[in-house]
């Protein structure tokens, strides 16, 4: 209805009920407007811009008055009418303001990651771009020059593998910002010439796996079994040393593992060959008596319950993801196919096909009995079904005194 806009109007005019709303259009000034809701009074302005109506919120009463609600709604049908649209204008200065922080919170916040790919994204922004984190994303994509000048520099002071995933994680976190706000500059990072991260090559020469078969068994028992259980599945660093006894089931000859690499959208079942098995249930028999659902596979004293760090100086290097890439090698050796072992190993689909296909621990166990015997035979070990560790199968050296398994158990990790 028509009525001018007084602020007797506004303070009086009836709520409407639930749902409705009530507009007053201004007679003296055109185009201004007063919209009454159940709990709320706007003021609006509406025009034509480039020939298209637009219709723009100046605020709310009281936080804007009747006078200074109509001097804004003055000014701004002026710029209306002049072809400036008032809601473009605010969406570009949100944009303008968003900064390198609230985008990592966007990008956080939509996608489903695990704990440990936080702490990554996070540590290496407070680590290397802290100054960086309050800044407008707007300020960053204007000077694309400093953006690939601090590339160099962290490259320079702490390398070439940092300062590349340091800016894989800015270049997607800016992507998140552009997906809200398609008018942010070019996203800068694209400015930055990476290094290129190149994968490590593995000797598995026979003589090497021998020598690592014969070091392993002389670690800590839950050491030994952790190197074991890596060599034997392939599984990465931190889900190996995260696998929890109740996520066994040795009736099922599976190990379930939540949240591997990708997140909970990336669980699967590790098929147990009958080494795996073993070493599982060894493991389990050996934990100590605390709560069972809290038991970790591979305890350790340290402040998560469970083995951290895996480097070990006796085994020469092949610790950590070698030992991944060492399965892989090992595996296609024993014969496994291709596509086969890119299930063992959970690696994500590379193309159309594989995201069609779908198989079960039931199907792969036949690949992972022939990985596991293989790889046990070039390591020189000899297992026994129903028992664990393996032994030598042929001994090398001189018989020596060792504690027995029972005093290493109880022996701090």
């Amino acid at each position: 209805m028509k009525a001018k806009i007084t602020q007797a109007l506004v303070e009086r005019a009836p709520a409407p009920e639930r749902g409705k709303s009530e507009l007053y259009a201004d007679p003296e000034l055109r185009g201004f407007y007063l919209v009454v809701t159940p709990t709320k009074r706007g003021f609006y302005v509406q025009s034509s811009v480039n020939g298209k109506q637009v219709r723009s919120k100046l605020g709310d009463h009281p936080a804007l008055d009747v006078k200074q609600a109509r001097d804004l709604a003055r000014k701004t049908l002026v710029t209306m009418r002049a072809g400036t649209n008032p809601n473009e204008e605010r969406r570009k200065k949100r944009a303008r303001g968003i900064t390198l922080r609230e985008a990592l919170e966007l990008h956080l916040g939509a996608l489903s990651v695990t704990t440990r790919t936080e702490e990554t994204y996070r540590y290496h922004l407070d680590q290397y771009v802290p100054d960086w984190l309050d800044k407008p994303l707007s300020e960053l994509g204007a000077d694309r020059s400093a953006v690939r000048e601090r590339h160099r520099k962290i490259t320079t002071k702490n390398g070439a593998t940092c300062a590349d995933i340091t800016f894989r994680v800015v270049r997607a976190i800016y992507n998140r910002g552009l997906r809200e706000h398609p008018d942010l500059p070019p996203n800068p990072a694209t400015n930055v010439d990476f290094h290129g991260l190149k994968r490590r090559k593995v000797d598995v020469a026979a003589e090497r796996l021998k020598a690592w078969g014969r070091a392993v068994l002389d670690l800590h028992p839950v050491r030994r079994d952790l190197h074991l259980f890596m060599l034997l599945t392939g599984m990465r660093r931190t889900s190996s040393c995260e696998a929890k006894i109740a996520d066994m089931h040795l009736d099922k000859k599976i190990l379930h593992v939540p949240k591997p690499k990708g997140g909970s959208a990336r669980a699967f079942d590790l098929p147990l060959s009958g080494p795996l098995h073993d070493l599982l249930a060894h493991r389990a028999k050996h934990s100590p008596l605390l709560d069972r659902k809290a038991l970790w596979v591979f305890p350790a004293e340290s402040k998560s319950g469970h083995v951290v760090e895996v480097a070990q100086a006796e085994l020469g290097g092949l610790t950590g993801h070698a030992l991944r890439h060492s399965y892989a090698t090992l595996a296609v050796q024993a014969g496994v196919p291709l596509l086969e072992l890119k299930y063992l190993l959970n690696h994500a689909a590379s193309n159309v096909t594989m995201g069609y296909i779908h198989v079960g621990p039931e199907h792969l166990m036949q690949y992972q009995v022939k990985a596991s015997g293989y790889i046990l035979d070039v390591l020189g070990l000899e297992w026994t079904e129903g028992e664990w560790p393996p032994r030598m199968r042929q001994e090398e050296v001189a018989p020596q005194v060792k504690q027995t398994e029972e005093e290493m158990e109880g022996q701090p990790t």
